[in-house]
């Protein structure tokens, strides 16, 4: 007697139309950093440092001494494209038929905006971790479109360097106060030189201050931002795309960085935000709809020798 179910499956609603989507990064680099719009390929940023030499004044006499040095640095962008093919087809079949319109003609306005939503958000996610880990000679295509701003760093010539031992949470205060000891005398005490690092670090360094009970946050605070090195007027700024980059071995590998974002890093691009405007269009014969992003992007350093980098050693 009772129910017999036995050839019934279990039941799993599906008929939910609301997609959630996995978290993503929002890129910061280059929201601090001096923006180039307007570049197809290269543009030279123009630099200038004077050296005046003092004079004993004491006879009437004219001696010319002192130079006025003009130099640049050139900032190239690559061009970079995402595109793919998407058969909204394929989704009659599932229960991701409720997303698509009745009938069976279908256009670009047909894609769920979520799922381009979700698309330029990943890609805003690479680019900001190229922006700091590009290598055009790694085999990830998601970092060699261009080179990032740690490779260019130390490959640049007349950077400071911050000696200390591998990073971890007992040296982390010791860090931290031997880059800024490397600042050079020119910036020393201006606050806006930043402690650029990934949030892993800024994290690091957080707890090793409130063990050092060095770190004080009010119970009822929401702000848990503005990390400052102990004994200087430096803040901490924590990207994204420094993340996980502690365990790096050799001078090759810097991800702690003392610096002025909007002075001494600079990004260069053609149109502002063009990373978050794609084409999309319906291939009329095979019944694909398409979609195409591309922009060009780059990044260059100015004055290298009063940037402060620091790699486990």
């Amino acid at each position: 007697m009772g129910f017999t179910v036995s050839d019934l499956t279990n039941y799993v609603n599906e008929q939910s139309k609301d997609l959630i989507t996995a978290l993503h990064f929002e890129g910061a680099t280059a929201d601090i950093a001096m923006a180039h719009p307007g570049i197809k390929s290269s543009e030279a940023i123009q630099l200038l440092a004077s050296s005046p030499v003092p004079q004993s004044a004491s006879a009437c006499s004219f001696n010319a001494s002192g130079d006025t040095t003009f130099s640049q640095a050139i900032l190239s962008v690559s061009p970079i494209k995402w595109e793919d093919l998407l058969c909204l087809k394929t989704l009659e079949s599932k229960w991701t038929q409720l997303l698509l319109k009745a009938g069976t003609k279908y256009t670009e306005s047909d894609i769920p905006k979520m799922i381009m939503d979700d698309i330029i958000a990943v890609i805003n996610e690479q680019l900001e971790t190229a922006d700091w880990q590009g290598d055009t000679a790694s085999g990830s295509a998601y970092l060699n479109r261009y080179d990032g701003l740690r490779k260019i760093i130390a490959a640049a010539s007349g950077t400071q360097t911050a000696t200390a031992s591998a990073w971890s949470l007992a040296n982390a205060r010791t860090i931290m106060k031997s880059i800024i000891s490397k600042i050079p005398a020119a910036l020393k005490g201006n606050p806006k030189v930043k402690i650029v690092c990934g949030y892993d670090v800024a994290e690091t360094y957080r707890q090793a201050l409130m063990d050092a009970n060095l770190y004080h946050v009010p119970a009822n605070s929401k702000d848990q931002q503005g990390i400052m090195v102990e004994g200087s007027v430096h803040e901490l700024l924590p990207l994204h795309g420094l993340d996980g980059l502690s365990t790096s071995t050799g001078v090759a590998n810097p991800f702690i960085f003392a610096l002025i974002p909007d002075r001494h890093l600079h990004f260069g691009f053609d149109l502002l935000n063009e990373e978050e405007k794609a084409q999309m269009g319906m291939d009329q014969y095979q019944k694909n709809v398409w979609y195409s992003l591309e922009i060009k992007r780059g990044w260059q350093i100015i004055y290298p020798s009063e940037i402060v980098e620091y790699a486990n050693s």
